[in-house]
């Protein structure tokens, strides 16, 4: 169901976000650690680039690497890293979510961010030396009715900087 979205999310997205499009899996078979809060693709001391989601106010992290939320707003951030080598001019980040989230606000110096279709688009126009990262992202965020999925972050910038990173989440209104 959600690489649906993913596809229909992608619909009238740019060409530089569609080649972000893959797998659900995490970019190089990545599998995170027992306290990462969410799926990372790290990258190798001349590898792609990466992206990693935190889970922020509003989100306990269970042992099972899920995010649950118990109504109400929440937030979590986002931080993208060029790859390791080539030129990066700018960010782009395409955040997949269900259409039962919404976005509130965002945050993050120089980034810029606009709800679409099942998600957000959001772009950094600032240029990074490789390997290093961008501003870090945080999205604040609210949603009604009861949600098991996940939110997908798919990272497209100049220079070979690719990279996908996913975490489960359940969010739940009842009491």
């Amino acid at each position: 169901m959600w690489k649906n979205r993913v596809v229909a999310g992608l619909v009238g997205v740019g060409a530089v976000l569609a080649l972000a499009v893959g797998s659900a899996t995490v970019a190089n078979g990545s599998t995170p650690a027992a306290d990462t809060p969410g799926r990372v693709d790290v990258p190798a001391e001349d590898g792609p680039a990466a992206v990693a989601l935190a889970h922020g106010e509003g989100v306990v992290l269970a042992n099972d690497g899920w995010w649950y939320v118990h109504g109400g707003p929440f937030e979590f951030s986002v931080t993208a890293t060029a790859a390791r080598t080539g030129q990066v001019e700018q960010a782009a980040l395409f955040i997949v979510w269900p259409g039962e989230f919404s976005l509130v606000e965002t945050a993050g110096d120089r980034w810029t961010c606009g709800a679409v279709a099942n998600g957000v688009e959001c772009t950094n126009p600032a240029p990074v030396a490789p390997g290093e990262s961008w501003p870090a992202l945080t999205l604040g965020v609210n949603a009604t009715g009861a949600v098991q999925d996940s939110i997908d972050v798919y990272l497209s910038g100049a220079g070979g900087s690719d990279a996908h990173a996913s975490t489960p989440i359940m969010f739940d209104t009842s009491s």
